[in-house]
């Protein structure tokens, strides 16, 4: 049998218990109260309280001992200080003694009430309860926010690794098409000296649909909008829609019409018959064919002397 069980229902009908040579438990009705160091409210209610002076022999644990254990006063005071003196010994050790259902004593002797206990029958059951403020997320609230941003992110990187799949799969199918471009920046070589090098930008990715499938996949490049210089030269001629298509041979595509001019001046000064063709780039075309048989005579040596990415446009 436990003694502490036996100490409750003695507090539950008197209020009030004494432990020979220990001390005397007794019930104090405490009101409604906060705790700021814990965030924690408790209902008002009886609560455990302890003091080791023994000033009366009323309310004594001794007859509710006989009555347990059906017993002489002699067994009943030799099981108590048996009791009594396993208390001490563990409180001597340095540990801590924990009553069930009652509290704990620290090795100073200090008794800490368990603060859940209501010995109140109008309690109703209420325990003390920690509260948070509105502007704190709980424990619970905390790991739910974690729980969903984890969810987010491995969304969002499921994401990530999808477009670029799909983006590879893209490339390789223009690839196999023969209509992917390099990004590779192109050196210009012929009647340009070695010194000048453009970058040609690779942004025009669909050559007129009129050119056969082995010309279409010819990389289609423009420099960079970087500015080249160039002494005086006649304005390049931007040809003009007509009924007849003619054919020439593109050597780069700009955004930026002063960078195609450019281009066009340097082309003009060794006599070449240059054009600048409208669309979504401009297009830098060298000669004025008829057929494109004709173009293709001169587009290897425009290759190998100008750029070696020049195609065929019809216009």
């Amino acid at each position: 049998m436990q003694i502490e069980s036996i100490i409750i229902q003695r507090l539950s009908e008197r209020g009030r218990v004494q432990i020979p040579s220990w001390g005397t438990f007794y019930l104090m009705e405490k009101p409604a109260r906060w705790d700021a160091v814990t965030n924690t409210a408790f209902p008002r209610g009886k609560y455990v309280g302890f003091t080791p002076s023994n000033t009366t022999t009323e309310n004594s644990l001794l007859p509710a001992v006989m009555k347990q254990m059906r017993c002489t006063m002699e067994m009943a005071e030799s099981w108590i200080a048996h009791k009594v003196n396993q208390w001490q010994s563990t409180l001597d050790s340095g540990s801590i003694l924990l009553l069930q259902g009652l509290g704990s004593f620290r090795k100073n002797g200090v008794f800490v009430a368990e603060k859940n206990n209501q010995f109140d029958a109008h309690s109703f059951g209420f325990s003390s309860v920690m509260l948070y403020s509105l502007n704190e997320p709980s424990a619970l609230e905390s790991k739910v926010a974690a729980s969903l941003k984890l969810v987010a992110e491995q969304r969002s990187e499921g994401i990530k690794l999808w477009r670029k799949a799909a983006v590879a799969a893209a490339i390789s199918a223009l690839v196999t098409l023969g209509v992917y471009q390099s990004e590779l920046p192109t050196e210009m070589a012929g009647w340009f000296t070695p010194e000048r090098i453009i970058q040609l930008d690779h942004s025009d990715r669909s050559p007129s649909t009129e050119l056969p499938i082995e010309e279409e996949s010819e990389l289609e490049t423009r420099t960079t909008d970087s500015v080249i210089s160039s002494a005086v030269a006649p304005p390049p001629v931007i040809r003009k829609v007509t009924s007849t298509k003619k054919y020439y041979i593109i050597v780069g595509s700009f955004k930026m019409e002063d960078n195609a001019k450019a281009l066009a001046k340097d082309l003009q000064k060794d006599g070449m018959d240059v054009s600048i063709l409208p669309g979504s780039l401009l297009k830098v075309g060298i000669g004025n064919y008829l057929s494109r048989e004709a173009a293709k005579q001169d587009l290897a040596q425009i290759q190998g002397k100008i750029n070696q990415h020049s195609w065929i446009y019809a216009y």
